[in-house]
């Protein structure tokens, strides 16, 4: 996806980063990234950033103002205005200043109610966009300082820790690996792992670690501008839905409407009325024929649905997106933190050694695996911890871990040493299935139930971890069974969809996680499975080819 979105910026050009701000001549990745981490410790100077503000502009993506006359003007502008101004002009020119005065103020209200109701809409984005602005700490002139991250440029020092939302694109630092959720780029559900030399995209959400990051790209020019540049691209190129019914049906009566009062007046007029009574009486008939209480009918009743939808703490960007919305055949929705929680949650677990009583105590032993820590832990730790059963909440808290070893993604395992309540020491792993079951003395016993397990989780889309454990006092690991997780669907998604259908709405979901991942879900909401059967899978590469044969 990344480099389809990259090859297919570069064909849009250059971007213009905002204002009055220059063109960007060359945008070469690798030579920008080799610029920006030639920066020193002590962090760009005042200078240096003044510079690379005005050739790269602010690190925000970019929107187009628009003149608010214009804007204001536009309501007046139209097929529909343009029969109310037609109407208005006649009845003017009759003398008939009651009926004037009438379509006047119907045509000035509609304007009026359409603009204002659009602007608080903007003005309430604008209000939360405002108060959601993120800051960054950045280190410039050797001085640690939070700043507004929009005056980030490229080149500069920030620190990036548990919680930040990377404020632009960025190339990690030295240090110990850190976690990255990018599930609002990638739809990925599970964190992943990046470190020195790797790339953070805007966006990404710091789930675990501490490190210095150089800036490489702000702005438009990030992996998430680009792709916002392209959804908006394309959003200006479509004209909504109202607006296409409007200019239909205005059309039809207006092309109705004249041909008639040509045909009328001809009538009229061939048999031997006076031009003028002819005309007025033909005009009387346009006047009529003319709905000029459909777009202020319409606007009204949108504006009052707005009203309804604020009240719901929902924000309109635009009035016609109320019909819209209410006349949609196809409801595309992401997955992940849209249709799931994007929250991992534990799956009933497989209990390989038989000495184990209950899930709950495989349950309790990959816990002593998780690390012990307020905040900051792995999203995998977390979950673990929070899924020990009531009763064992106090027998965990006895068991004193005195060694930890955090994943790795080369031992790709975490491991701890614990300490009984009585004494006696041992140690616990949890990780790659495959890898825990190597270390494990009974794999000769347990083998084919453990690849069984794995491969059947795997095909359902669940993410597995082999859990193990020492004998007391001993080096010998025993393989105790192994651990499921997934991201569960929210509560209300399924009832959601299920409604959706029966009110003749067809629902896709749009996703980057696996495909397997992606059908489990399917099946878990209901999505594609109501005609029966399993949910019909499309890849990027069934769009691109339906692109080629310009079927899509």
């Amino acid at each position: 996806f990344r480099d389809t979105l990259g090859a297919m910026a570069a064909e849009e050009g250059d971007a213009l980063l905002g204002g009055d701000t220059p063109k960007v001549l060359e945008f070469n990745e690798a030579d920008e990234i080799v610029m920006a981490k030639k920066t020193g410790p002590e962090g760009l100077n005042e200078t240096q950033v003044a510079e690379r503000l005005k050739q790269y502009g602010l690190n925000v993506l970019e929107e187009k103002k628009k003149n608010e006359l214009l804007v204001f003007l536009g309501y007046f502008w139209g097929p529909m205005p343009f029969m109310i101004w037609l109407a208005t002009i006649v009845v003017a020119i009759e003398g008939d200043w009651d009926d004037f005065g009438v379509l006047m103020t119907l045509q000035m209200v509609n304007g009026v109610v359409g603009y204002f109701e659009e602007k608080s809409a903007g003005d309430a984005i604008d209000a939360l966009k405002a108060s959601l602005a993120p800051l960054a700490r950045v280190t410039r002139n050797g001085n640690v300082q939070m700043i507004e991250a929009k005056l980030l440029v490229p080149g500069d020092v920030i620190t990036i820790k548990l919680g930040d939302i990377v404020p632009a694109d960025c190339i990690l630092g030295p240090g110990k690996p850190c976690e990255v959720d990018q599930a609002a780029l990638t739809g990925e559900s599970l964190p992943v792992t990046r470190g020195e030399d790797d790339k953070v995209f805007m966006g990404s959400v710091i789930r675990r670690g501490e490190l210095e990051a150089w800036v490489a790209f702000t702005g438009s020019r990030t992996f998430f501008g680009r792709a916002a540049e392209m959804v908006n691209k394309a959003a200006a190129e479509q004209k909504g839905r109202f607006a296409k019914v409007m200019l239909q049906n205005t059309t039809i009566l207006l092309t109705l409407s004249v041909t008639l009062c040509v045909v009328i007046f001809i009538k009229l007029y061939s048999e031997g009325i006076g031009f003028l009574e002819a005309l007025s009486t033909v005009v009387v008939i346009l006047v009529a024929c003319i709905p000029i209480a459909m777009q202020i009918v319409s606007t009204t009743v949108m504006a009052v649905g707005g009203r309804v939808l604020a009240d719901k703490k929902a924000i309109l960007a635009r009035l016609s997106a109320i019909e819209e919305l209410a006349g949609m055949d196809v409801l595309c929705s992401d997955k992940t933190g849209t249709l799931t929680q994007n929250k991992l949650k534990l799956y009933d677990p497989v209990l390989v050694d038989p000495t184990l009583k209950s899930a709950s105590e495989l349950v309790f032993i990959a816990s002593l695996a998780a690390k012990r820590m307020s905040e900051g832990a792995d999203a995998i730790d977390t979950v673990i911890a929070n899924s020990v059963a009531e009763a064992d909440k106090p027998r965990w808290k006895e068991y004193v871990e005195t060694d930890f070893t955090p994943f790795d993604p080369v031992i790709k395992r975490t491991e701890a040493t614990v300490q009984t309540p009585n004494g006696d020491v041992f140690k616990v792993a949890k990780g790659a299935t495959k890898v825990v079951l190597e270390m494990c003395a009974n794999k000769a016993d347990c083998n084919d139930v453990v690849l069984g397990a794995n491969l059947d989780l795997a095909n359902r889309g669940f993410r597995s971890l082999g859990v193990a454990m020492t004998k007391a006092n001993s080096d010998e690991w025993i393989f105790k069974g192994v651990l499921s997780l997934f991201d569960p669907p929210r509560h209300d998604t399924k009832q959601t969809i299920e409604t959706a259908y029966t009110m003749g709405v067809d629902v896709k979901m749009i996703t980057g996680d696996q495909t397997a991942i992606a059908i489990e879900t399917c099946k878990n909401i209901s999505i594609g499975t109501h005609h029966g059967g399993d949910p019909k899978i499309l890849d990027m590469k069934d769009f691109l080819a339906a692109e080629d044969a310009g079927l899509a």
